[in-house]
């Protein structure tokens, strides 16, 4: 076990540490595309690490993907939306995962970049409300025996999580460069206060937010008072109350509050209603069905079968869709549709 865990060990506190950690996950249960994403109650995702195997057979476009997602298909990614409704750690699967439609959604959307992939998520959680998100994706379905063989690993992955967190936070509070790139990953405008609400480090981000907003000074002192893993809203950001133990450093029972600017989160999106208003041309009726259940992933035989016509005739009305559009390929119309989708979250 020790060398399957050198290379984590060896990254911890370092930039690296989550790409590690996830090499460890994968070397118990194969995967082919991999990624690592921290959510936030308080702020959009953002994209850690993603990476796929190289000998992959389905085409996976890991750009398109990260360019749809960041410009605001977020908005209909069920995990986040797992997170900041239930902050629930631990090993989730796409069966047991609450939101079971808005998956769907997700998926289907982005099945022409992505490919049919299974997916495994495990959630770390992480101060300020944050989860570091570990995803493990492949075209085979995951079986029982590997998701209960992640669920065995979890405790000693979300372990090594905590050991890295506070390395950092140490090393933050050392000055030590290194710590800089790896902050990213979490929150930096942090305040440690002892048992008696003493102040025993102030982040330069939590410094610089008191000299940048003239009320921060009033707010912070007012969150102090509240409870563990509570958040306190303000007109110019959030803050959020954790409480951590650093027994080699500062003690234990110590309170870590974390502040984040706020940010437009957007709220999710409606996937038939989105759908049903995508009209880059005007359609006829028939076109407006086909795009419908194309856009819902659809085969031709499936779409032949809901339709009760050829698989033929169901061609010839793809290729005249895709030449009232100049495009020639179904990924081009997803493309199409996803833009339309990031262009009103934007206006949103």
């Amino acid at each position: 076990m020790y060398e399957e865990l050198q290379g984590p060990l060896e990254a911890v506190a370092t930039a690296d540490f989550y790409r590690q950690l996830i090499d460890f996950a994968k070397s118990k249960v194969p995967v082919d595309v991999e990624w690592v994403v921290r959510y936030s109650p308080f702020a959009p995702p953002a994209l850690l690490h993603c990476a796929k195997r190289v000998e992959i057979r389905t085409l996976v476009d890991l750009d398109m993907v990260n360019k749809l997602y960041d410009g605001g298909f977020y908005k209909m990614d069920p995990w986040f939306r797992y997170w900041t409704s239930y902050r629930a750690p631990g090993v989730v699967t796409a069966e047991n995962l609450p939101s079971h439609q808005a998956k769907d959604d997700f998926y289907s959307a982005l099945k022409p970049f992505l490919g049919d992939m299974d997916v495994i998520a495990m959630f770390l959680p992480a101060y300020g409300g944050n989860s570091i998100t570990m995803f493990l994706e492949r075209e085979e379905r995951f079986n029982h025996e590997e998701s209960v063989r992640l669920q065995e690993i979890y405790p000693i992955i979300r372990s090594l999580h905590e050991v890295h967190i506070k390395s950092l936070m140490t090393q933050a509070w050392l000055g030590a460069p290194a710590a800089k790139d790896s902050l990213l990953q979490l929150p930096a405008a942090v305040q440690i206060l002892d048992m008696h609400h003493r102040t025993l480090y102030e982040s330069e981000q939590w410094r610089a937010a008191k000299r940048q907003f003239p009320s921060f000074a009033r707010a912070a002192e007012t969150v102090r008072a509240t409870g563990e893993r509570r958040s306190t809203k303000m007109d110019f950001g959030t803050f959020h109350v954790d409480c951590m133990d650093f027994p080699d450093l500062w003690g234990r029972n110590l309170k870590v509050i974390t502040f984040e600017h706020s940010q437009s989160v957007a709220t999710p999106l409606d996937i038939e209603k989105a759908i049903s208003e995508f009209e880059p041309v005007v359609w006829t009726p028939r076109e407006r069905e086909m795009v419908r259940l194309i856009l819902w992933g659809n085969s031709n035989e499936k779409i032949s079968e809901v339709l009760d016509i050829g698989v033929g005739t169901i061609r010839n009305h793809r290729k005249r869709i895709y030449d009232k559009l100049y495009i020639s390929a179904e990924r081009e119309l997803f493309a199409m549709f996803l833009n339309s989708l990031i262009g009103e979250a934007r206006v949103a």
